[in-house]
């Protein structure tokens, strides 16, 4: 019976798998200050109408090469390869970085819908900068409660990183190497995600989450590492060891 139920779900995985592959991926890029942009995937121009929100569908491959150009010349070209999602559905946000450039950053479908709202809303300038104090609350929040670090690795270094790993030849090898990388540097929640998705399997996910998480940035967002984890057994072993080393 035990045979026929595990057979049953790979069966069901498998399924999923080849309706995803099938279907393609869809990417949506969003701009939060509100510049207007036009998307390049390989090469290929995806909107012929520069806007500040961008969907684009049927995405295949384990890699897709982005590159954004603004309307705004004046504005540096933002050019970055990110990984396929097997969960078939990509949310990017274009923000300000550090060096007062523009980056590509990995959300979630809540983020853009929350700040879809916060643009129809006349108030929407206050919101944004309450939205920003919370942030920085919650982050000093996190090196509280087990963020452990306060230096996150920067975009270009990890995604030299996550390009490496996902070079390695195998299963093992990459959660190796993954476990070096997560070890070593602070990382975003959203970061140790990306690294996830390389992995093929939910053990080695479950293991790099957990070394993962003394070294995350933003721990208050760990339901996102949790979320690729595709087993209930696997993520309630993960929530078990986040609540021992708190």
């Amino acid at each position: 019976m035990k045979t026929f139920i595990r057979t049953f779900i790979l069966l069901m995985a498998l399924g999923f798998s080849v309706k995803a592959m099938t279907q393609g991926t869809s990417l949506t890029i969003f701009s939060e200050k509100g510049e207007n942009f036009t998307v390049f995937v390989n090469g290929d121009q995806k909107n012929s109408t520069p806007g500040d929100h961008v969907k684009i569908e049927g995405l295949h491959g384990p890699t897709i090469k982005l590159r954004i150009a603004f309307t705004d010349v004046s504005i540096r070209e933002i050019e970055k390869t990110i990984f396929n999602s097997p969960s078939g559905e990509l949310f990017y946000v274009v923000r300000h970085g550090k060096k007062n450039d523009y980056i590509l950053e990995k959300t979630s479908s809540d983020y853009i819908h929350t700040q879809e709202a916060v643009k129809e809303t006349p108030s929407s300038t206050s919101t944004q900068k309450e939205g920003k104090q919370t942030n920085v609350k919650s982050a000093s929040t996190a090196k509280k409660t087990g963020g452990g670090c306060d230096n996150p690795m920067s975009e270009p270094d990890f995604q030299a990183s996550t390009i490496a790993i996902s070079n390695a030849p195998f299963d093992g090898l990459k959660l190796t190497q993954a476990k070096k990388m997560v070890e070593s540097h602070c990382l975003y929640s959203r970061q140790i995600v990306e690294v996830m998705y390389i992995l093929s399997y939910d053990a080695s996910r479950l293991s790099l989450a957990k070394a993962a998480y003394k070294h995350c940035y933003d721990p208050e967002n760990y339901n996102e590492v949790k979320d690729v984890l595709s087993s209930t057994k696997s993520k309630d072993d993960l929530d078990r060891y986040i609540e021992s080393v708190k």
